[in-house]
């Protein structure tokens, strides 16, 4: 890595609205989704806050965007349409990298009518443009316009030393459940991923909506085969893993082979305050080579909306 390299960590914006999109809600829930956003979520999200992230995302000089899911509420057609949008507002698919959260998965719904719209930002690079080992680590990636389906993960792009690897932890789940599942072929196809990657001193950033350590998340809303996935982390290593889901900043370590692996939670990217710890924010993540050349420096700054100015500012605390 010739020069540093700064990744923006966004994630649960929810900024779309189920106005109009009456028709569509049923099956049952997609009715409790709709209740919360009646009565508590519309009020708490806002496209006014995101839009203003944006433009700090854009001012700080960042040479990649990750985000780890929920841009809807119900995943409702509608939704993919507007949240598409935004993306494309936020940059280029080559410059946004994302990965889906449960509300993108909400209930089933066609592929034509959903993560298609975003397929350019869920889509990783091509296999055969990797050496024969990391191909065979990753599927056929679809490079018809489609979107990656959770079959078709991991994903994986990279620019210079930096390996952005994106996992699929998104299904449909029953009512009043949030919970997430990788599956053992991702998480087989993982481990070889991260292995070939650290033998060729990539620095492994990992992107996933729900939290990967083993505390601190209800039953109903975890990550249910959490336990092999940091067993992977724990075989294989990685240099930093990224997370959504809890709408507040979550720090937390897994043991790597060789040292511990940071594993960071960002909030929402448009959340209003309506607590203290819930105000949104993104994290901006600065990565330079280190003097082992299979390790790296990673340094974070928060950067967090503002009410007074309506902006995003520089907050004093600290990620490490």
């Amino acid at each position: 890595m010739s020069a540093e390299i700064r990744i923006a960590h966004l994630s649960d914006w929810h900024a779309t609205t189920l106005a109009g999109g009456a028709r569509a809600l049923w099956p049952p829930k997609r009715l409790s989704g709709w209740a919360s956003w009646r009565l508590r979520r519309r009020h708490h999200q806002s496209r006014g806050v995101l839009e203003a992230a944006m433009r700090d995302v854009r001012s700080q000089n960042v040479d990649r965007i990750l985000v780890t899911g929920d841009l809807t509420h119900v995943s409702l057609p509608q939704e993919f349409r507007l949240a598409a949008e935004q993306l494309a507002a936020l940059g280029s698919p080559e410059e946004v990298f994302l990965v889906p959260g449960n509300h993108d998965c909400y209930v089933p719904v066609p592929a034509a009518e959903s993560w298609d719209h975003w397929s350019g930002y869920l889509s990783g690079a091509r296999p055969s443009d990797f050496d024969e080992t990391i191909a065979d680590c990753l599927s056929s990636a679809r490079v018809d316009g489609r979107a990656p389906a959770h079959e078709d993960f991991p994903t994986l792009r990279v620019y210079g030393r930096l390996a952005t690897i994106g996992l699929c932890s998104s299904i449909p789940t029953p009512i009043f459940r949030a919970g997430g599942r990788l599956g053992a072929l991702q998480l087989e196809r993982l481990e070889r991923l991260l292995i070939a990657l650290g033998e060729r001193a990539l620095c492994r950033v990992v992107m996933i909506h729900h939290p990967v350590a083993e505390h601190g998340e209800s039953a109903r809303r975890r990550l249910w085969d959490g336990q092999a996935l940091r067993d992977v982390l724990a075989r294989a290593g990685a240099e930093l893993v990224l997370h959504g889901h809890k709408h507040r900043r979550c720090v937390n370590s897994l043991p790597g082979p060789n040292a511990e692996i940071p594993v960071i939670g960002v909030p929402s990217s448009s959340e209003v305050g309506s607590r203290p710890e819930k105000r949104a924010q993104y994290h901006v993540f600065t990565i330079a080579e280190s003097r082992n050349p299979k390790r790296f420096r990673v340094e974070a700054e928060i950067r967090g909306f503002d009410p007074e100015s309506g902006e995003f500012v520089h907050v004093n605390e600290t990620l490490f």
